[in-house]
């Protein structure tokens, strides 16, 4: 059976990191529309580095630009060790609209990868299982359909389209997914519980691939000021037959700088099965390059 990744961009594609430009760029571009207030509010209870998404959708003319770089240590394999970084730029279109742009890149063992695939048998034998470059770029959008608002959660849909490079021929990929996000205690150090399900489709699925797979997300946050909040959070997704699912728990902070536009943020996570990574470092940077027009 010839086996495909998920995502990659194989070595004769070079390094993945440069397909990271262009969402940079664009929000460069955007820098000078972004006002130097602060946020007021409480700082965001899910995002990254973590394996969650909030339901709440950009307002028209916002935008922010996001970093995540991570490393990642196998529990089996020659090679052990993988160096990963994405980048997403979100821009408010119109209330409760937002557009997402985003390129994904690693190298080093892709088995652990969330949304990288193995390397099928027969290359990974004659590559020596050798370090793979893998990575994928993806466009998509975010609607909001409710508010937050007493008994009722924030509701958002996300779909995305995804195109996958790697040691096989590329790959296509539709997602969409339930953002359900619920504040239990509100105020300066706010309490939040959000949940992702989602579904996942391969476009081209070769012959003995899995053509479309299930993922689950769930996590509780909890500001200890107005400007950090603690994060646990637990992400599952299926993997092809055969493999064990992608499974880690993720515990770490988020913190906003004063000046209210960048926030950091750093996980430590710990997978659950073989196939998941042994543990995992990952941090972010996110700047608020617009709060939107006024």
């Amino acid at each position: 059976m010839t086996r495909r990744p998920r995502c990659g961009t194989g070595a004769q594609q070079g390094p993945a990191m440069p397909r990271c430009l262009p969402p940079l760029l664009l929000g460069l571009l955007l820098l000078p529309l972004a006002p130097a207030a602060a946020q007021d509010e409480p700082i965001e209870l899910a995002d990254d580095p973590f394996e969650i998404t909030d339901p709440i959708a950009a307002a028209p003319g916002a935008a922010e630009i996001a970093f995540v770089g991570a490393y990642e240590r196998a529990r089996r394999g020659r090679v052990r060790s993988t160096l990963a970084a994405e980048t997403e730029l979100e821009i408010g279109v119109v209330p409760g609209l937002e557009l997402r742009i985003g390129q994904a890149g690693a190298r080093g063992n892709l088995e652990t990868r969330r949304r990288l695939g193995n390397l099928d048998e027969a290359e990974a034998t004659e590559n020596g299982r050798e370090a793979a470059w893998g990575g994928a770029t993806q466009l998509g959008a975010l609607y909001q359909l409710t508010d937050d608002r007493g008994a009722q959660p924030a509701i958002g849909l996300l779909g995305r389209m995804r195109t996958l490079y790697g040691p096989g021929r590329p790959g296509h990929e539709a997602e969409a997914v339930a953002l359900i996000g619920k504040t239990l205690r509100r105020g300066e150090r706010p309490l939040g519980l959000h949940l992702n399900l989602g579904w996942v489709s391969r476009l081209d699925p070769l012959p003995g691939e899995r053509p479309s797979r299930a993922l689950f997300s769930a996590s509780v946050g909890q500001a200890v000021s107005p400007s950090t909040a603690l994060v646990l959070t637990y992400a599952w997704e299926q993997q092809e037959r055969g493999d064990s699912d992608f499974s880690l728990v993720q515990a770490g902070l988020r913190h906003r700088l004063p000046g209210g536009r960048v926030v950091l943020g750093l996980a430590a996570g710990v997978g659950t099965n073989r196939d998941s990574p042994r543990f995992q470092l990952a941090f972010a940077v996110q700047w608020q390059l617009s709060e939107g027009w006024r």
